[in-house]
């Protein structure tokens, strides 16, 4: 896991500035307090639910009666992309969207999804602090009253099915996958030959156990935490994306909240960012150990049959990336990517 060495460094603002900058304690003025309303559309057990506990803690802690936090976990408020809306909306104050998500509302997003573009959490961080990206990506999620605020890693996307593996390329051929939305995850397995379903995430252990589906497609957090190993139980730790979360705001309400008390949930956010980034690794490496131990069984690829996956997955870089973001910008980052594998 890379270690954060900037308290900056997992964002940018408008200008290049850091979306979690720190300053020194600010003394909140008495007054109603600070309501927040969060929705997590992912259960409380995953990473992403264990994060946002963690903000909720450290908030709390030291704001006291001065906030007011409520998270919904498992989608119970909005389901994934609902919960886009109603952020807009300003009806709640902040989700952590998967990037394919959002990418619906900012389409340049997805090509940061791209299959083995930005295989590691070092080379996530070197993209979002490069000013050419950041400033491209971001202010298409301003220009929709979006503001993000942070970045969350997630964990590596492997591919799994009942009863037997998926070990080659080949092997995805003809079978139903869900995927998140985004056009990236959907044209990765185009790419093989799979029937590609954009489901919303609280609906697929349902549709993986009545057959609807037959290879899913999540994190490891998320496949311990739903229990998809009991039906998905052969696990192929194909990496095919290092998934992360872009923690957003609604714009307005971001950009109205007194000084001191958006220093104080930056200061918070930073807290629990810091967590999320130092925790991904164990917390993902700890889910494959329990779902082996219950009896899944997980497949470790071999240098040249990950290798295969690459290959067999790049041409979407060209077909979808390029006229996403230009041939440019796609250098860039495949520029980013290898420097940082």
């Amino acid at each position: 896991m890379t270690r954060i060495t900037r308290r900056d460094a997992l964002g940018l603002a408008a200008g290049g500035a850091a979306l979690g900058a720190l300053s020194a304690p600010a003394i909140v003025q008495a007054q109603a307090p600070l309501r927040i309303i969060i929705s997590n559309d992912t259960q409380a057990a995953t990473l992403k639910g264990k994060t946002w506990e963690t903000f909720k803690r450290e908030i709390e802690s030291e704001m006291g009666s001065r906030v007011n936090v409520q998270l919904h976990h498992s989608g119970t408020l909005y389901d994934q992309r609902g919960q886009v809306q109603a952020l807009q909306l300003g009806a709640i104050q902040f989700i952590s969207s998967t990037t394919g998500v959002l990418a619906a509302t900012a389409p340049r997003l997805s090509a940061l999804l791209l299959p083995y573009l930005l295989p590691t959490p070092k080379a996530i961080e070197a993209a979002i602090l490069d000013r050419q990206v950041g400033e491209q990506m971001f202010a298409d999620l301003r220009a929709k009253a979006i503001e993000p605020t942070a970045v969350w890693l997630n964990g590596p996307r492997d591919v799994g099915r009942r009863g037997s593996p998926i070990l080659r390329p080949g092997d995805m051929r003809g079978l139903k996958i869900r995927v998140p939305p985004g056009n990236a995850y959907l044209e990765a397995f185009r790419e093989l030959g799979a029937n590609v379903v954009a489901i919303n995430w609280g609906e697929v252990p349902t549709a993986m156990a009545q057959g609807v589906i037959d290879v899913v497609e999540p994190v490891p957090n998320a496949w311990l935490a739903s229990r998809l190993y009991e039906t998905a139980n052969h696990i192929t730790r194909t990496g095919y994306v290092l998934d992360f979360y872009i923690v957003a705001s609604n714009k307005s309400w971001w950009d109205r909240l007194p000084p001191a008390h958006k220093e104080a949930v930056r200061r918070n956010l930073d807290k629990a960012t810091r967590w999320n980034w130092e925790n991904t690794e164990k917390e993902n490496e700890d889910a494959y150990k329990t779902m082996a131990a219950r009896g899944a069984t997980i497949h470790t690829l071999t240098p040249a049959q990950l290798n295969e996956w690459r290959e067999a997955m790049k041409p979407v870089w060209a077909r979808v990336g390029n006229p996403l973001v230009g041939e440019a910008m796609m250098r860039r980052l495949a520029e980013i990517g290898a420097a940082n594998s």
